[in-house]
């Protein structure tokens, strides 16, 4: 026999009213109590008929907010595309999705559009979170208030997220490292130009490349690490700065405000000199790889992570459907000029 509203309610100890909107999340039942209804319905094997889920869904009016500091880096641009396509494929459940942006990597300023948005607040935050305890703080009391919280492209520690969604920033720089030692003889110079130490990402990247530098080739040495904010003008600066003051032979770009290194690299004449390694196979990385000044990129799969934010987030939603992992990685690919498209 099919388990039914009232069998939960009567062993629940609560109306059906109650039930339904315990196992609906709709407002109004104290948590604890509505954590008690939905175990017990867990334990009858209780399974709503489709076709009443389907009516509670339409009545509901579900949103996500995504907030991304994407600011000047172009990588963005196919993250918003895989958003855009995982959009389309949600479009029949009547979920809103709407789309913040933020520049560069101030905790204040993202702490003030996050209260921004928890005025009215979403049922899901997608988001790409700055490395600092406020934050965390911020997130942490958003998703005890039922609201699921997923990273997307940036994570954090100490975060009770629904999932990540992103790179797996160690490999990544492992990758990188390994890519250099193979394409380098005797020792080796290099600087490297990395976003933010705010960013767990780019530490992680820049983790990974200086350990298997230290570990497999300890011919390379790492001269001098600077920070790019993600941004062209900074990027240039510190590059030139960095080349001025080291003789490298070669260079590791692991986050944005690559175009303006290379500028730097140009405007030092070692465009010819320099091994350049980067990350990402944005348009402008594409043309540099093919004129010669870019030798390499490690590739992340920005769309596939847009699309996945949307369509995982959406599943916890309307289904209660947890991610496999709690950290789901996209792949790191190395790109070369023959095998760009």
């Amino acid at each position: 026999m099919a388990v039914t509203i009232r069998m939960i309610a009567e062993k629940a100890g609560v109306s059906r009213g109650t039930v339904d909107r315990a196992l609906n999340n709709r407002p109004g039942v104290n948590a604890e109590v509505a954590a008690h209804v939905r175990r017990i319905a867990k334990e009858l094997n209780y399974e709503p008929n489709a076709v009443a889920k389907a009516l509670a869904i339409s009545k509901r009016k579900l949103r996500i907010d995504i907030l991304l500091n994407s600011g000047q880096n172009p990588f963005f641009e196919k993250v918003r595309r895989g958003i855009q396509n995982g959009m389309r494929e949600i479009r029949s459940y009547g979920i809103t999705v709407e789309t913040f942006e933020l520049t560069g990597f101030s905790v204040e300023e993202q702490l003030q559009k996050i209260d921004e948005l928890m005025q009215n607040p979403p049922n899901a935050l997608v988001i790409t979170p700055i490395n600092d305890h406020r934050v965390i703080d911020r997130l942490n009391q958003i998703a005890a208030e039922d609201i699921a919280v997923v990273t997307l492209n940036m994570d954090v520690t100490g975060l009770a997220k629904l999932c990540f969604i992103g790179c797996d920033y160690v490999r990544s720089g492992q990758t990188a490292a390994e890519l250099l030692g193979q394409i380098t003889l005797g020792d080796i110079s290099v600087g490297i130009l990395t976003g933010s130490a705010h960013i767990l990402g780019h530490q992680q990247r820049v983790n990974g490349f200086s350990q298997v530098c230290e570990q497999d080739y300890p011919r390379i040495h790492v001269r001098a690490v600077a920070e790019t904010e993600d941004d062209n003008e900074i990027g240039y600066r510190v590059t030139k700065e960095m080349l001025e003051n080291h003789s490298l032979d070669a260079l590791y770009f692991c986050a944005g405000g690559i175009d303006g290194g290379i500028r730097a690299v140009k405007e030092c004449g070692l465009e010819k000199k320099l091994k350049i390694i980067t990350v990402d196979d944005t348009d402008n990385i594409k043309a540099y790889i093919e004129s010669g000044i870019v030798n390499a990129t490690v590739c992340q799969q920005p769309m596939k992570q847009g699309h996945d934010a949307v369509t995982i987030t959406t599943d916890w939603l309307l289904h209660e459907k947890r991610p496999s992992r709690k950290h789901l990685y996209t792949q790191n690919e190395v790109k070369l000029r023959y095998n760009l498209d």
